[in-house]
């Protein structure tokens, strides 16, 4: 099992515990069909099994761990089909999510935008993948945040995180960022002009290359 940092004691230890554990689960250090022993974790991180339990719980409702009854739980496997159906989600939402950011975003929020995408490129300038990937989260999720639509934004944030692993998985980071940033510089430029049918169309060919991208 990966070694993963300790974390201290305060009254948010499940929070904290939940957000290690799936750090370590999307950046592929703790990777598909693990075991991961509540014992385990608990020594390895300095807590009590009890937070430890907590976070695997709501892991398990994201799909990041299969919990089986009287045994450890395990890193959950990603098929290529849960990679499709998910996708089919995305190129459903993600152009939505686009057009309606661009009927409601704010200068602030264009600017925080902005500011993720230079975090993007400065990210793959020193090669640092798990940060370009931290912030092509922030950007899906944010966007989806300036809808306005808290139920759209619920979803996304699901799928968003499942996207994460597939990038990591797929071992095409490297190869496609450079193509992605653009893609993104593209969508955003397109809400900065207010001008929703873009956006839409900006974000689905964005969504569908990283489809092809990743799947072939």
């Amino acid at each position: 099992m990966a070694k993963l940092p300790k974390i201290g004691s305060d009254l948010s230890l499940s929070e904290r515990a939940y957000r290690v554990i799936k750090d370590s689960i999307l950046n592929n250090r703790l990777k598909p069909r693990e075991i991961l022993s509540e014992e385990m974790l608990a020594k390895q991180l300095g807590i009590s099994r009890t937070p430890v339990r907590e976070a695997l719980k709501k892991l398990a409702f994201e799909r990041l761990v299969m919990l089986n009854p009287g045994k450890n739980a395990v890193v959950a496997d990603i098929s290529e089909e849960d990679m499709r159906n998910v996708f089919t989600i995305r190129v459903a939402l993600e152009p939505v999510a686009a057009r309606l950011a661009a009927e409601n975003i704010t200068g602030k929020q264009i600017n925080k935008l902005e500011e993720m995408l230079r975090g993007q490129e400065e990210a793959l300038e020193s090669e640092d993948y798990e940060l370009y990937l931290q912030k092509d989260y922030e950007f899906h999720t944010s966007m989806a945040r300036y809808t306005n639509n808290e139920q759209l934004y619920d979803i996304i944030v699901s799928i968003s995180t499942q996207v994460q692993r597939f990038l990591i998985l797929s071992q095409t980071l490297q190869k496609s960022s450079p193509d992605a940033l653009k893609e993104h510089k593209e969508v955003l430029m397109a809400i900065k002009n207010r001008n929703p049918a873009e956006a839409e169309e900006m974000m689905r060919r964005h969504v569908n290359n990283v489809t092809t991208r990743i799947l072939g």
